[in-house]
């Protein structure tokens, strides 16, 4: 029995070192894709990237903190159902924080973690706080290096793919390209469930192709197993139900079977769907725990938010999508991706059946499935789109090496346009890392500030400042209603009174109020008089006694001029420069780092 369930292990394997001693670039290609995946991968720490990577690392830590608090079974279930356990990253993380956590428990810190259930009532500020920096560090960064193994095993199932839909050079150029992509290195740089979900959407490919090809029932059911698994970590990756319906049907066109033998397999589609639902119910611990509502809740809400566009631009979906490829892919990997499309449907026409066509097609049907979905929303970032993109890879390498055979010279210069150009953009924003605008300020502000010293900040999340952990700060901390702005603006105007030894102005919470209303949505919002006069008066160095010492970032545009920048530029730009402004939730390059800090000149605010 154990070794029945250990073949499958085995064989994958002894698949990746046959792969490895026959292709000896393989190595390689996987060291850039570690390299680039890893660099400075402790940035922000003990800060997190994104809020989203907050909350898959402590939904586990909230857990334990009930279970400590009230040791049973039902307060490790309300633990589970707090806020929202988001899928299978309970589980990947889980495993991850495992020697963490067992640590803290031999040395009797694992109380600390009883606090965490009261982030909204407490504030983030203190809730970031209730721990050490160390136990923050740790965590992220361990979290964030499963996240570089899980990138780099997506970089190896590429070259698997391009490997059994062609030969291994396809294989090689879909991974070069997958490895020196922006859109991945960025999400391995954090922790979430996107590279996750990606990585076994890549497994349910490789397994409905081996269906394709071979009509095992094993093939099609470990498809199912994945497909789920996948689901379990992102609802989007709920295209690889659409992906095995495609093999399904596919096997039917295959040699050497019939359209009744390859489509009348009750038993095998009955098990399939089965294996698929069962494992998206046991890959949500809040529905194990809260029962099946509690995962019709999170679907519903999950469709139902992408009808927002949550305070930030309201574009069209084309808008969007358009923005998305081109700064997860860049200008150049766009085009060719774009063309490789174009080449695939023309190649379908004309081509007789074989793997590579059943290839095209399911690459094809999994990219036009997830935009078909996406047309719908109000908002789409790079990473909503990381499922698609290395099947648009695939089909981009399958093309090239078809050119390479008709037209060996246009192939080998197209080619080296789009690695060389590849390179130097995710080269460009991976570097990056190493000198963050929100980084470089906490660094000043802890060379610069004494031991006694204190630093006012207008974000009610650390996540959004850039304020060392240690440092005495003074922070709104107010409740979000409809008295909020006329709260934050007393709040904000009693500054004397605190008198803080620095101010940090954040581009969401402070230059926001200096934005035009038609500037964005949150621009609107953040529509002050007060405030923004404050700001202004901060700023001009004329009404308080403060001075600005250090700005970190690229200025907002809105601060030198009240003309917005043409469409077309807005787009353009996103596909030249890696690190633009994403909107909202994945992590905030661009003017969102903008930082401005003001040193107290006088002793005394109050004159």
């Amino acid at each position: 029995m154990l070794r029945r369930l250990t073949a499958p292990i085995v064989r994958a394997k002894r698949q990746v070192v046959n792969d490895l001693r026959s292709d000896p670039y393989l190595a390689y290609i996987l060291l850039l894709a570690t390299a680039l995946c890893s660099f400075w991968i402790w940035h922000r720490v003990p800060n997190f990237a994104t809020r989203d990577e907050r909350w898959r690392i402590v939904d586990i830590m909230e857990a334990i903190g009930f279970s400590i608090q009230d040791p049973s079974v039902d307060s490790l279930r309300d633990g589970i159902i707090f806020w929202r356990s988001y899928g299978a990253t309970f589980y990947l993380y889980g495993i991850v924080l495992l020697p963490l956590l067992c640590y803290l428990a031999l040395t009797g810190g694992l109380e600390q973690l009883t606090g965490l259930s009261e982030a909204w009532t407490i504030g983030h500020w203190t809730y970031w706080q209730i721990l050490p920096s160390w136990v923050w560090s740790v965590a992220i960064v361990s979290a964030r290096l499963v996240n570089v193994t899980l990138a780099v095993g997506c970089v190896y199932l590429v070259y698997r793919i391009g490997t059994m839909l062609r030969d291994r050079a396809t294989g090689r150029l879909a991974a070069t390209t997958l490895a020196l992509t922006w859109g991945l290195v960025v999400l391995a740089h954090e922790a979430g469930e996107d590279v996750p979900a990606l990585f076994f959407l890549l497994l349910t490919f490789i397994y409905a192709l081996a269906y394709v090809e071979t009509g095992s029932s094993r093939r099609f059911l470990g498809g199912c197993l994945f497909g789920g698994i996948a689901i379990a970590f992102k609802l989007t990756a709920g295209v690889g139900v659409v992906l095995l319906a495609g093999a399904y049907l596919l096997r039917a066109r295959r040699h050497g079977t019939t359209p009744m033998e390859a489509l009348f397999r009750p038993t095998m589609l009955v098990s399939g769907a089965a294996i698929g639902i069962v494992t998206v119910y046991i890959g949500f611990p809040s529905a194990v725990s809260g029962g099946v509502d509690v995962l019709f809740d999170r679907v519903a809400r999950g469709t139902t938010a992408k009808g927002s566009s949550h305070g930030w631009l309201r574009r069209p979906s084309w808008w969007w999508l358009l923005r998305g490829y081109l700064n997860g892919l860049g200008f150049p990997l766009f085009v060719g991706s774009l063309a490789a499309v174009v080449a695939a449907f023309d190649r379908l026409r004309h081509r007789q059946r074989s793997i590579e066509s059943d290839g095209i097609v399911l690459s094809l049907l999994v990219v036009g499935a997830t935009l078909l979905v996406f047309s719908q929303w109000a908002y789409i970032r790079t990473h909503h789109l990381l499922l698609t993109v290395p099947f648009l890879l695939v089909l981009l390498a399958v093309a090239l090496q078809h050119t390479a055979v008709q037209r060996p010279r246009l192939a080998r210069v197209a080619t080296a346009v789009l690695l060389v150009t590849s390179a130097f953009y995710t080269g460009l924003g991976t570097v990056g890392y190493a000198t963050q605008p929100r980084d470089q300020a906490a660094k000043w502000l802890t060379d610069h500030a004494t031991e006694n010293a204190t630093v006012e900040t207008y974000a009610t999340d650390p996540q959004d400042a850039a304020v060392p952990y240690a440092m005495t700060t003074h922070r709104p901390n107010l409740p979000t209603n409809d008295e909020y702005e006329h709260m934050l603006a007393e709040w904000v105007l009693d500054m004397p009174e605190r008198c803080p030894t620095y101010i940090q102005l954040n581009y969401q919470t402070s230059f926001m109020y200096l934005a035009p209303d038609n500037h964005s949505e949150r621009a609107s919002d953040h529509s002050n008089p007060q405030v923004r006069a404050y700001y202004h008066n901060l700023l001009a160095e004329n009404t308080y006694p403060y001075e600005v010492v250090a700005r970190f970032g690229r200025e907002p545009r809105f601060l030198r001029t009240a003309e917005a920048r043409p469409v077309y530029w807005e787009l353009l730009r996103a596909g030249i420069y890696p690190r633009t402004n994403q909107y909202g939730d994945p992590q905030d390059f661009g003017v969102d780092q903008y930082t401005v800090i003001l040193e107290r000149t006088e002793a005394s605010c109050v004159g």
